[in-house]
Formats: C-alpha cells, sequence, structure tokens
C-alpha cells in the first residue's frame, strides 16, 4: 500500500491493536487473537522479544486477510529500516524523530509520531510526520485532553495513545481522536498469563462491533439528512 493508502486505512479502521508482551510465544498469540477477531491494523512493539521475526511472520501469515503491520516504540531510522525489512508499512513511535519521518517519507511508510504537548503536536507535524499519537493520552487528561487541544488545534489527526480502555473508545473519537491504539485494554495482562486467546478475541469482537455501530449510526443520519 501507498503512504496515502495506509493512511485511509487507518482513519476507516479506527483502531491500532498494539502488541507489547514480554514473551515471544504470548505475543504471537496475542497478534493473532486481534488479526483473526477483526483488527486489521496490528502494532508490534520493538520492545518485543524477536520484534523483527514477529512482524514478518504476521504480515506474511495475514497478507490475503488484508491485515497492515505496524512497528511500534521505534526510536530511530535504523530501526524504521529494520521494521519495514521485516514487513511493516507504519512507523510509530513514542516521541518525534526527524529522522524516523524522514525515513518513513522517502520510503512511503505511514509514520506515527509521539507527542504530549502542543508544542511537541505541532513540532510532530510541522516535521513531517501523518498522525500525531498523544501519548500517553489518559495521563495527559483524557479525552478532555483531546478536546481542549483541538480547541487551537483543529487541523492535525489525533490517535490516542494507550491505555485507551475498552468503555472510553467512543469518548476519545467524540473528543476529536481520528484513532485509538488498544493494547492491553484488549490483551488484559492476566488473560494473557493464563492463555485465554478466545477471551481476547471476544475483547477485539466488542472493540471492532464498537466502530462498526458508529459507523451505521453515521451512515444512517447521512441518509436521513439527504
Amino acid at each position: 500500500m501507498s503512504r496515502k493508502e495506509l493512511l485511509a486505512r487507518v482513519l476507516h479502521e479506527q483502531i491500532v491493536g498494539v502488541v507489547r508482551e514480554n514473551d515471544p510465544i504470548a505475543a504471537e498469540a496475542v497478534a493473532d487473537a486481534f488479526a483473526l477477531h477483526g483488527i486489521h491494523v496490528v502494532e508490534i512493539t520493538m520492545t518485543t522479544p524477536d520484534a523483527l521475526e514477529l512482524i514478518a511472520t504476521i504480515a506474511q501469515r495475514y497478507a490475503k486477510d488484508d491485515v497492515v503491520l505496524a512497528a511500534g516504540s521505534v526510536r530511530s531510522a535504523n530501526d524504521a529500516a529494520a521494521a519495514r525489512r521485516a514487513g511493516a508499512q507504519i512507523i510509530v513511535s513514542p516521541h518525534t524523530d526527524p529522522h524516523v519521518i524522514e525515513y518513513a517519507a522517502e520510503n512511503d511508510l505511514l509514520c506515527v509520531a509521539g507527542a504530549a504537548t502542543a508544542t511537541e503536536i505541532v513540532r510532530a507535524w510541522d516535521a513531517g510526520c501523518d498522525l500525531v499519537k498523544i501519548f500517553p493520552a489518559h495521563y495527559l487528561g483524557g479525552p478532555d485532553f483531546i478536546r481542549t487541544i483541538r480547541g487551537p488545534i483543529r487541523d492535525i489527526p489525533l490517535v490516542a495513545g494507550g491505555p485507551v480502555p475498552l468503555d472510553m473508545i467512543e469518548n476519545y473519537l467524540d473528543a476529536g481522536c481520528v484513532a485509538v491504539n488498544l493494547g492491553a485494554s484488549l490483551a488484559v495482562p492476566d488473560l494473557v498469563k493464563t492463555q485465554q486467546w478466545e477471551e481476547i478475541g471476544r475483547r477485539v469482537m466488542l472493540a471492532a462491533s464498537i466502530i462498526a455501530s458508529r459507523k451505521a449510526i453515521e451512515i444512517a443520519e447521512s441518509e436521513y439528512v439527504h
């Protein structure tokens, strides 16, 4: 996919499933649970053991299912290059690094840069990223922070970085985010520890149904207006 197409995909899906586990076997099981139950943008963080191998595995396994792989916690252009070679098409950082953004642009990758203040948000956008991730959104003030920051900064598309509870998905979208990152709210640590992959899959389906319901309402309202 091109960078433009990747952006359209994220804006359509509105959920990025984040895999951040300390065990590579558990990480693969979580990624499978995401991809199999309705999340089509899966982010593997570089902090996960054997992250590059997992990116390659999941990218190949679900290529026919139209699942897009993102690499998270990318902190350098070298990380971005390694992630691209493994199969990642989206580069996500917890911060803003102009070198990462430049590398992504040169290689037609979607770039999501992290920011926490108005100054950081604008600098990330001016540096050329495609989306700005507010991280960590919950600890910065949650939806209220998003709503307030979008007062003077309305032209920059924002993603809510985790943790984002399932019951807060709509709050963040209503506040102005174009998408949310969902990680531990889906792959709850206790569920991962006890290998309850079906329950994690159920939570994924619940999250996907929230987005589907919103879209159905938007379509119905649009048709009513016309």
